[in-house]
Formats: structure tokens, sequence, C-alpha cells
């Protein structure tokens, strides 16, 4: 007799079974998320252990399933009482992790990665998705569902898709909610090396499955999951959220250097103060023009900052690569505090720095004149040059309050002639040219390539006066625009070119003759009316741009007090096909 032959009927053999999916060679992430159930059986290594210990929750370790190349970290989780479940998600849950030898940390909070998989569609074509995967000590679904567990005993098992390096291999439990505090215990990863060995490989030397034989698609519904109480990781808001936190905590720690300065965080004063009370030298060679701290919290107009650095008798005058001082910085900021700081502490006031340019004769162009007009040794401004920034303040001025868009804008300036006649030495009749605003231009605003070939015309009302060409692009500013238009005049297009720079253009009576860059600090061997359209301000109460327009209007003769509206682009004015010589 057989030793089932009296528990069971004897029957037939079974009927042929339709084939529903085979197993085949291993891919390439086999074991990267999950163990190698479907071709090992694992060694079994016991250990037990109370890991983490509360009120009414013990955290016992009871083992690891060890697969050729990874291991899977058994935890059984004892209640004393059993109470309705807590919310699920709590960063408080169960958090469990390894500390391994190499001085890596893995845990159950490392967060996702989005996993690439291949599944077949209903037509039996092969598709492509994706899905977030945990990633680091990997929870697994126990493989019983809550209706099976005990009310007492919960089995929680996690996942590393590597054998521990060995060394001092560290298991660390805490959770929160159960008032389990940090709890660490020693793992031993020679055991776990050495149980790799007995894993029990199923399936060797298994062969590709015949894909004539394999079904056209195939679904497996599972249910259940990792227990609900083990902490999620971390969403990328959150990481952030604790990076800055982070960040701001570190801010403020005293440290002997100058390193990791933004060119805002020389504005903080308290941010100053901590770097020199862990100290740094209040006199180093921090910036790339060889700036000082005291230069740059003085470029910031930072009075508090500079304040600061002051206090630890640091040199008022030391100069930077350009030989130029911090007072000079202050002015260009036009921060009265940092100003009066630095003067009070003696800085130099009269000495040029730039050509013919002191601090304090740039000063008294400015509302912050009265600091210095009463000092010894006053350079006064001659009645022609304080004229000429009066004139340059009043052309800033008619460019209005309000701020300017000027990325990628294209303006020109010409003096003296109509809009009539602009438009016929564009290339066009005026009877042709209605105004009319950019929603009823004639052309798609949208398409870059079609707007190139059109241009705004609009009268500006002066002493003298003129037209100005608008154009979001180039074109105004392009030398055969310019000649078409300036015979018998001048005018002067000007490009805020969004990749960076802005570029001038002046051409008179038909001829192109000058072409800048400007904008930017002067040099002394640049014109002066760079220095009267105040280009040497990094600070001012006027709209950005405002002083280029002006240069510009002022290179192509015009005087004009209103031109807000006309560089507006919602302005209505009228749109000019350019002739077909005029375009790029």
């Amino acid at each position: 007799m057989g030793f089932f032959d009296d528990l069971a009927l004897p029957e037939q053999p079974a009927a042929e079974r339709a084939e529903l999916v085979r197993l085949g060679p291993p891919g390439e992430d086999e074991g990267r998320y999950t163990p190698p159930v479907d071709r090992f059986a694992p060694a079994l290594l016991s250990q037990l252990a109370v890991v983490g210990a509360g009120p009414e929750t013990r955290v016992v370790l009871t083992g690891f399933s060890v697969w050729p190349r990874s291991v899977t970290v058994h935890l059984s989780v004892f209640h004393k009482v059993h109470r309705q479940s807590a919310d699920a998600g709590r960063q408080s849950g169960l958090r469990v992790g390894l500390s391994l030898s190499d001085g890596r940390r893995v845990t159950s909070l490392d967060g996702t990665v989005l996993r690439t998989i291949q599944f077949t569609g209903p037509q039996g074509e092969t598709r492509t998705g994706s899905t977030p995967q945990a990633i680091g000590l990997i929870p697994l679904d126990p493989g019983l569902h809550y209706s099976r567990r005990s009310l007492f005993k919960t089995d929680v098992d996690l996942y590393l898709p590597e054998l521990p390096p060995l060394g001092d291999t560290l298991l660390v439990v805490e959770w929160p909610d159960e008032e389990i505090a940090e709890t660490w215990t020693s793992i031993d990863a020679a055991a776990v090396h050495a149980d790799a060995g007995r894993a029990l490989e199923i399936w060797p030397g298994i062969e590709p499955p015949d894909p004539a034989g394999q079904p056209g698609s195939f679904t497996r519904l599972q249910v259940s999951g990792p227990p609900t109480f083990l902490a999620p990781p971390l969403t990328r808001h959150q990481l952030e959220t604790l990076r800055r936190e982070e960040e701001a905590r570190q801010r403020y720690v005293p440290r002997a250097d100058w390193q990791q300065m933004g060119y805002r965080d020389w504005a903080d004063a308290a941010l100053i103060r901590a770097r020199l009370e862990g100290g740094a030298p209040a006199d180093a060679r921090v910036g790339w023009r060889g700036t000082t701290p005291l230069h740059l919290t003085a470029e910031q107009g930072a009075a508090e900052a500079v304040a600061v650095l002051l206090a630890c008798d640091v040199e008022v005058d030391v100069r930077d690569d350009d030989e130029q001082t911090p007072l000079w910085y202050a002015v260009q900021a036009m921060d009265e505090g940092s100003v009066r700081a630095l003067i009070d502490a003696g800085a130099d006031v009269w000495t040029p720095q730039v050509g013919t340019w002191s601090p304090g004769r740039l000063l008294l162009t400015t509302s912050l004149a009265p600091l210095v007009a009463d000092l010894p040794g006053a350079v006064r401004l001659s009645a022609e040059e304080a004229a000429d920034f009066r004139d340059a303040d009043a052309l800033i001025a008619a460019f209005g309050e309000q701020e300017l868009w000027t990325e990628g804008l294209g303006v020109c300036f010409v003096r003296d002639l109509t809009e009539d006649e602009v438009i016929r030495r564009l290339g066009a009749d005026p009877a042709r040219c209605p105004r009319s605003d950019l929603d009823s231009a004639p052309f798609d605003p949208m398409d870059y390539d079609e707007s190139l070939r059109y241009v705004g015309v609009t009268s500006l009302a002066g002493t003298p006066g003129g037209c100005l060409i608008t154009q979001d692009g180039y074109m105004p500013s392009d030398s055969a625009v310019l000649r078409a238009i300036s015979p018998g005049t001048a005018a002067y297009g000007v490009y805020f070119n969004p990749k960076g720079g802005t570029f001038g253009t002046l051409a008179r009576d038909g001829d192109v003759v000058e072409s800048e860059e400007i904008g930017l600090p002067p040099h002394d061997s640049d014109p002066t009316a760079y220095w009267h359209f105040r280009f040497w301000q990094r600070t001012h109460t006027f709209p950005h741009g405002a002083d280029v327009l002006a240069y510009a209007c002022a290179a192509a003769g015009l005087n004009i007090t209103d031109a807000q509206g006309a560089v507006n682009h919602r302005t209505p004015r009228r749109w000019v096909a350019l002739a077909p010589r005029l375009q790029r």
C-alpha cells in the first residue's frame, strides 16, 4: 500500500491543460527589485532578537532568507493591544534601515525610481510602461491577506537587492507612533555571505520558451501589500523642504572662510557676522575682480553688513583689480547708509577712480549730493556737465515710471521725419498702413519669422521730434533699415538681445557711423554720454531700460517729453511690411 492510498481515491490522468505562460531564463533586472523566488529556494538563516521595544509593541528580528546575491530581512511586529489602524502614510510609522560597513545607509524610506516595464497589449503587441518602484530596503508583501493575519502579530519582509558587505552591519529600528526609540542591532554579515552559497537553484540552465507557444496576453491580479504601518518615503516636495531647512540651519553656522557665498548673500549682515565669528578674514580677496567682502557688501547697498566689516578695522579704501574702492561700489548702488558709513570711516571721496570721475563727483549728480557737497576738497561739476546730466535725466523721465518690456525689443529713433515719410522709405504705401493695435496687425505675432517682416511706426512729439520704429525683433537696428531711413537725417537703432547684451547702431545720411554695446558700466575711454545717462548706476528709480532708450533718443538728436506709450507693445501704431530688399 502506498503512503497516501488510504486517504485519496484513484483518478484518471488529468486532461491536457492550456499553457498560460512559461518560465524563461532570468532577465537583466532579475533580483533587482524583488527576490528571485521563481528560481531559487533561499537558505534560511535564523536570528531571533527583539530589535525594538515600546510600551505595547515589540519588533522582533526572526531571521533572513538568503539568495545568491541578495537577502530578505524578516521581522515580526507583536502588539499587546489590537487598536483601530492608524492613518496610513504617517512619517512617524515604523522605520527600518541598515547601516553597512562601507558607510552606506539603506532604509525603508529611500523613496522610488521610475521603473520601465514591458507588457503585451490586447493585439499581442509589445508595449512599454512605467511605474514607481521602491528602492533601498524594499518592503514586500508577506503573502498573507489582512483577514488571515493574527490580531496581535504582523510579519514585515524587507528586501535588500545585494548582500551586505562584510564587516560591521547594523539593523536600525525606530517607531515614534509606538514610542520605540532608535534601536541598533548587530547583524552577522559573514553568516549571510556563507549562506548565500546554500541557496538552491531550481531550474539551472533553463531554455528560453518558444515565442509561438506563449499567450498573447496574460494578467495576474495581486492583492494585499506591505503593512500600512511602515513609514512611507518622503515625497519630492518634502525632501526639497527638508533640504532647504537644513541649508537654512547651516547658513549661519560660523565658519572660517567665504566659500559658498552667493551674490545676494553679501547683503545679509547676520551671515557676514557668522563668518567673521568663525574666523573668516575680513580683508580676504574673494571676488573675481580682486574684490574684498567690503566691496561686495557695498555693492549690495547693505549698510548693516558694511558696518559689521568696518568694525573689524578693515582698510576702508582697499582697491580691487580696477583700482576701485568700496565707496565707488556703494555710490553705484546708490545706498545712502553704505555711503554715509564709508565716508564716516574716512573713505577717500574725491580721488578719481575712472577717468575724471571720483565717488564724490558722481554723487553730486544724484539725490545723495548733500552727503558730499560740503566736504573738504570737493571737485564741483562744471555748469555744462550739470546741464548734460539734467538733460539726460529729463529724457529718461520721458519714458515714464511704469516698467517697460524690453526683452527682445528692437527700436529705432528717427529725427524730424513724419510717419508717412518713414513708411515710404521702408518701401510701403502710407495709405495702406492704417493705425491699429497688435491684435489687429496684418501678421501673426506668434510667428517669429513673419513678424520680422513687419515693423510698427509711430510719431514722437518734441523739439525736435521724429518717429519711433518698433518690433519684437532686431530689424529696427538692422543696418539696411537704418541706411534706408536716415538720408538727410539721423537714426539710432537698439536691440535688447534676449540672449544677452544690448546693442546700438547709429546711421547718418544713409551711412552707418557707429555700432556699440550699450548699458554697461563705463570705462574711462567710453563716451561721456554713458556717464550722463547713468550706465554706471546699479540701482536707480527709473524703469529698467529707460536709460538705454533715452541714450538712443539723444543719439538720434530727438528731444522729447513723453515716449512711454510709444514704446508700449499694446499702443496702436501703423504696421509696415518691409520692402523685400530690407528683409532678412
